[in-house]
C-alpha cells in the first residue's frame, strides 16, 4: 500500500472521528458538480442557503471545500444514537442538506485520499458545451465514477478533463461512459 495514501486515509478518519459535542467542527469534503469556474459561484450560493453550514475555504481547482457546522445543528434528532453521529452519518446528513439546497446539482464525498501527482489526466474534444446544462450533463456522465477524482469542462476548447485514480479506472472506461451517456466524442 502507498504510504501516503495509507497516511492520508488514517488522517480522513481520525479527522472525522473526533468527539461529536456542541462546538464548532470543520469537515474537508469532496464536491461533485463543480464541473467549471463558473459553477464554483454556485457552490458559494448554495452554502449560503444552508444555515447550519459554513464555508471555511473552497478550492475549485481540486473540487474541495472545508465546512464548518454544530452537530447538535446536523443532527437533530431528538435522541440521537451514537450510530447517527459516526462520520458517515454526518456527512450524509450534510450532502443531503447541500444537496436540497443545490438541487442535487451538488453532492459531497469525502475525500479520497489519493496523493495529486498520482492522478492521471486524461481529456476528450467533445461536442456542443454552449450552455451551463450541456458542460453539466458531460460531466456528470463521469464525476461520479469509482476512480475520478475530480473532472472539469472548458467550453473554449470544448474539452473535457479528468484526474483518474489508475489504480481504480482508465481512459478507456471514461470514454465508454461517455460513450453511454451518448456523449459526442471528437
Amino acid at each position: 500500500m502507498n504510504p501516503l495514501r495509507y497516511f492520508t486515509s488514517v488522517a480522513c478518519v481520525l479527522f472525522f472521528t473526533m468527539p461529536m459535542q456542541a462546538e464548532e467542527q470543520t469537515a474537508t469534503v469532496r464536491i461533485i458538480g463543480i464541473s467549471d469556474p463558473a459553477r464554483v459561484d454556485d457552490f458559494r450560493t448554495a452554502i449560503r442557503a444552508v444555515p447550519e453550514l459554513g464555508l471555511v475555504s473552497l478550492d475549485g481547482d481540486k473540487a474541495s471545500a472545508v465546512l464548518k457546522y454544530e452537530v447538535s445543528a446536523i443532527i437533530t434528532k431528538p435522541k440521537a444514537k451514537p450510530e447517527d453521529l459516526t462520520p458517515r452519518k454526518i456527512l450524509e446528513q450534510i450532502d443531503n442538506l447541500v444537496g436540497k439546497a443545490s438541487v442535487r446539482t451538488f453532492s459531497l464525498t469525502a475525500p479520497t485520499g489519493v496523493a495529486e501527482d498520482a492522478l492521471s489526466k486524461v481529456e476528450f474534444k467533445i461536442g456542443t458545451l454552449d450552455c451551463k446544462g450541456c458542460r453539466y450533463g458531460a460531466y456528470i456522465a463521469i464525476a461520479k465514477l469509482d476512480g475520478v477524482e475530480r473532472a472539469t469542462v472548458d467550453p473554449a476548447t470544448r474539452t473535457l478533463t479528468a484526474w483518474l485514480d489508475p489504480a481504480k479506472t482508465n481512459k478507456e472506461a471514461i470514454q465508454a461512459a461517455l460513450k453511454k451517456a451518448r456523449i459526442e466524442l471528437f
